[in-house]
């Protein structure tokens, strides 16, 4: 369990870092919503309408996203026993390969009709536009192909209320199936969710806490491998130069 959590103490300050450029732009003027659904419907009719455009043009044209996903590759994890090569967050080696944005089709009377755009960016410009399952959304499927972890970042989720959770007892969870957390999870959304494509695939969701603390859920085969509480603020500028 302590490679685990010494792996999530890494990643947390890259999480950070996508996070602020997601959160950047809500604070853009985009678009209409009128332009942003013509354009929507104009890359599903013809993806060329928005091949080699810049990240801005897709944000300002589309909207802000469902969600960000940060294809990454950290060059001294090959498989899950190496992550107990990772010494705290002195990592030299991370790079972001590639950033795809998520958005779900809505009919005309604005439900959500069970698929997604994909659009994938290299380089500031879309190079890959793909037609998804939106309900079981497989990122594993669209990352890049020499990336070993992925970052999705979403645009809206629900902040966790701790004060009534026995903090002393979240261990208990450990070796229980994830349906086991629905009394504290209870349907919301995270902030942020990690998947390692390792020999032993993990996901690790990250739920918002109030005071700045974060509730994070690793998961191997919808078992639970480690569950805890984590204040992150304090490590965030040990790995941002190493971001591309």
């Amino acid at each position: 369990m302590k490679c685990i959590k010494k792996l999530i103490l890494m990643m947390i300050p890259v999480i950070f870092l996508v996070g602020c450029s997601t959160s950047g732009m809500n604070d853009k003027n985009v678009s209409k919503e009128a332009i942003e659904r013509n354009t929507m419907t104009k890359v599903q009719n013809d993806v060329n309408v928005i091949m080699d455009k810049s990240y801005d043009y897709v944000l300002q044209n589309m909207g802000s996203p469902y969600s960000t996903i940060y294809s990454l590759k950290i060059d001294n994890i090959n498989d899950f026993k190496d992550v107990n090569k990772i010494k705290g967050t002195q990592v030299d080696d991370v790079k972001v390969l590639s950033t795809g944005l998520l958005y779900p089709k809505y009919t005309s009377d604005y439900k959500l009709d069970g698929s997604a755009i994909y659009i994938g960016l290299k380089n500031e410009k879309v190079n890959q536009v793909e037609t998804c399952d939106f309900k079981n959304f497989d990122v594993s499927q669209l990352m890049d192909e020499k990336s070993n972890i992925s970052i999705s970042s979403y645009t809206n989720y629900d902040n966790l209320n701790m004060d009534n959770i026995d903090r002393d007892k979240l261990n208990n969870y450990i070796g229980k199936e994830k349906s086991s957390l629905s009394d504290i999870i209870k349907h919301k959304k995270c902030k942020y969710s990690i998947y390692m494509d390792l020999d032993d695939p993990i996901n690790i969701d990250i739920y918002d806490v109030k005071d700045s603390d974060f509730l994070m859920i690793a998961y191997k085969d919808d078992i639970i491998i480690d569950i805890g509480e984590q204040d992150c603020t304090n490590i965030l500028s040990s790995i941002q130069e190493n971001i591309d």
